[in-house]
């Protein structure tokens, strides 16, 4: 989803990312600690949306209207720390419960395990931040998690194209619907790359 703004269309997850930082730019004597919190909450938020449409979009079609919606809407907070997990260490070869016969066509790269461990972070953070009533957050803190927002944002950017990518797509997409996996162990066929995607 785009909103055209100031002459340029913006994704949520942009315009959520530019809310964080305005929120993490304020005043550090003056900004509250629910200011605080809504920063850190919403920098998670901006990354969670930037990963769950770009995911979308390589597992659905844009047509018929309203799908590759539905399938973002489907994608979870749970499922997705999953991924991030398979995905977190630079330079593995093999992932967890990607199918045997599917390798990846090369090691994780540095950028891919960043935007792995960066979500993983973020969202322990706004657990923190919506939840840990007792603890007490400084500026700092968001301002801090804001930047690393903004880096998996500079990171997919350079990851996007890269091979491995439709396959954190489909590790998230057999996460959230575990009856693919067995559909696929039952049938005995596992698609190519390019089979799953086109």
């Amino acid at each position: 989803m785009r909103e055209k703004r100031k002459g340029n269309w913006m994704s949520l997850a942009e315009e959520l990312l530019e809310h964080a930082r305005f929120i993490a730019s304020l005043d550090p004597e003056t900004i509250s600690q629910a200011g605080i919190r809504r920063a850190i909450s919403t920098a998670y938020y901006a990354v969670f949306h930037l990963l769950a449409e770009e995911v979308s979009g390589q597992v659905s079609p844009a047509s018929p209207s309203g799908l590759r919606e539905r399938t973002q809407r489907a994608l979870e907070h749970t499922q997705m720390l999953k991924v991030a997990k398979a995905f977190s260490l630079e330079g593995a070869s093999r992932i967890k419960d990607l199918p045997g016969d599917v390798p990846l066509p090369q090691p994780v790269s540095r950028e891919l395990a960043s935007i792995a461990n960066g979500f993983r972070e973020l969202q322990e953070a706004r657990y923190s931040a919506d939840y840990d009533v007792l603890k007490q957050f400084d500026p700092a803190d968001a301002f801090a998690l804001v930047q690393k927002a903004e880096q998996v944002f500079n990171d997919w950017k350079v990851e996007k194209g890269n091979q491995a990518i439709p396959l954190s797509s489909w590790h998230l997409l057999c996460s959230a619907n575990p009856g693919i996996n067995r559909m696929e162990k039952k049938k005995g066929v596992v698609l190519s790359t390019r089979e799953q995607w086109h």
